[in-house]
């Protein structure tokens, strides 16, 4: 098999990971620049080159072209649009095979494995970070759709209101239920520019961050409940930094769900975060690849 690395492209930071036995062996994370695209793919290129790697598994951001490799309209990272990041790191390496995919895909093939999920179950992976994404599994396949746009939820109209769209759409359910879209509505509603941490620190005691926190709670449950109903999923798995620092954030999204949903679409269906926290992309890629070249 050939000797595989994996890379995460993510809004705010992307990570590079090498396996041994099917294990974690090297794991690097380091700040995406948002602006300029060369220097984080200069990064990559520079570890797949140290470490003589012959296939590169990557997440980029989407939507994306993942058969070309190019980079559609990510809201996230202004600077990386229109760009072919495959074309640049072939360029730049001695890479044999590039493999490219959506970030929540693979987590969802990741957590799939974890979970032990057999052929007749299906996943549905959510992460909740910077910006809200989903990914499904289907007979152990990644399901991609039509255009590789399935699960590209960001943009549904499934928030609680119309308010100011942003750089989104009007009702973007990612403009209740991320962390960027809970920052750009707090600041709008009080004038007060404070990252999503800071946000959630303030819940308790805080009116204004119970507004939009509770508005991402309700938003992120009709998201969950839409899932149910369409998809009939016998496993829901929650990632992101978002979810990962706030789980109650999650549990709470759970619970109103099941107010939205009739009993019998959500008894049978486990409820799980993700393991693999920082760098379960990675870990998906590794399956991604693995699957492709044994």
């Amino acid at each position: 098999m050939m000797k595989i690395a994996t890379a995460d492209i993510g809004g705010t930071n992307t990570r590079f990971a090498l396996f041994k036995k099917n294990k974690f062996w090297s794991k690097v994370k380091f700040e995406t620049n948002k602006n300029n695209y060369r220097e984080t793919l200069n990064h990559i290129a520079h570890l797949c080159n140290l470490h003589k790697i012959e296939c590169l598994a990557l997440c980029i951001p989407g939507p994306a072209d993942y058969d070309k490799g190019i980079v559609l309209n990510t809201p996230n990272l202004p600077g990386w649009v229109n760009k072919n990041i495959k074309k640049y790191l072939f360029k730049h390496t001695n890479l044999k095979e590039i493999i490219t995919e959506n970030d929540a895909n693979v987590m969802a093939l990741a957590n799939h494995k974890y979970y032990k999920q057999k052929k007749s179950d299906v996943t549905q992976f959510f992460t909740v970070s910077t910006g809200l994404g989903a990914g499904l599994i289907i007979n152990d396949q990644i399901y991609v759709g039509k255009n590789h746009l399935a699960q590209e939820i960001a943009r549904a109209p499934l928030g609680t209101d119309e308010d100011d769209s942003f750089h989104l759409l009007p009702y973007s359910v990612e403009l209740y239920a991320s962390g960027t879209g809970i920052e750009l509505r707090y600041n709008k509603l009080t004038g007060e520019k404070l990252n999503a941490k800071k946000i959630f620190a303030l819940y308790p005691n805080n009116e204004n961050a119970k507004k939009i926190i509770n508005e991402g709670i309700d938003s992120l449950a009709r998201t969950i409940s839409t899932s149910l109903a369409f998809l009939n999923p016998s496993l829901v798995v929650f990632g992101g930094s978002v979810s990962e620092h706030n789980n109650w954030f999650i549990e709470k999204a759970i619970e109103k769900a099941k107010t939205y949903t009739i009993k019998s679409q959500y008894q049978n269906v486990k409820f799980a975060f993700d393991p693999y926290t920082d760098f379960s992309a990675v870990m998906g890629l590794y399956c991604l690849a693995k699957d492709k070249f044994k």
